[in-house]
């Protein structure tokens, strides 16, 4: 029982799905799949068929492309009632990425005969489903822009910035996981944390970077991010 109410909990703090009413939740939840997957498994690659909507109940995904010559580039990272492959859940496409858990994970598969049976159902979810897809749309643009436009050393100024929040020290993945977020390769991503350590900016510890200058970071990223509080 406790389980089944974690899960129930899962899926009401879904924006899909947070409108809907007690019977609707734990209708969804009993049509809802348990899938299990140990840190650095793959969900799925990109080009499969989509067998429907993940949602992760816990753990952590992080959805990615992979180029010819083997770059990565993430694309976002879903962690607790956050979801993955919605537009093939939606559309009976293929994955239009690749999905690993980046730590054991468990997520919940609501395929996309039951999504369509509750779509019909509570019109509601149609409308969340759209906003959802809006925010991620501008978020994927604002990522093409960057990568376009500006080059490895705001990039990382900027994902420092990012993770760090109003904090004045970051834990940092790995360095492939940073060169992933960033659009590079690990030797470049490193060299770039040197660069901006031997100008100041920041200074690197054991899986940690301490900004030491957030202005300079701001500049480089050329955003402003939360200060310091």
């Amino acid at each position: 029982m406790g389980s089944a109410l974690n899960l129930l909990a899962v899926l009401a703090r879904h924006p899909f799905f947070a409108g809907l009413g007690a019977d609707a939740l734990d209708a969804l939840t009993r049509r809802a799949v348990i899938r299990l997957y140990e840190k650095n498994a793959l969900v799925y690659v990109e080009g499969e068929p989509a067998p429907g909507l993940y949602v992760v109940a816990s753990g952590k995904v992080r959805v990615f492309k992979t180029s010819e010559d083997g770059r990565e580039q993430d694309l976002f990272q879903a962690s607790t009632s956050e979801s993955i492959n919605e537009a093939a859940a939606f559309d009976a496409g293929p994955t239009i990425a690749n999905a690993q858990a980046t730590e054991p994970s468990v997520l919940l598969l609501v395929g996309r005969e039951a999504l369509a049976d509750l779509m019909r159902q509570y019109p509601e979810i149609g409308a969340a489903v759209l906003r959802v897809f809006a925010a991620r749309v501008r978020e994927l643009a604002s990522l093409a822009g960057d990568l376009s436009l500006r080059d490895v050393v705001s990039r990382l100024a900027g994902v420092l910035l990012r993770l760090a929040g109003p904090s004045a020290a970051v834990k940092v993945p790995t360095r492939t996981e940073l060169a992933a977020m960033v659009g590079t390769v690990r030797e470049v991503a490193t060299r770039t944390l040197r660069h901006l350590e031997s100008s100041g900016a920041i200074r690197l510890e054991r899986g940690t970077v301490v900004i030491l200058d957030r202005a300079r970071l701001e500049q480089l990223s050329g955003h402003r991010w939360p200060g310091v509080s």
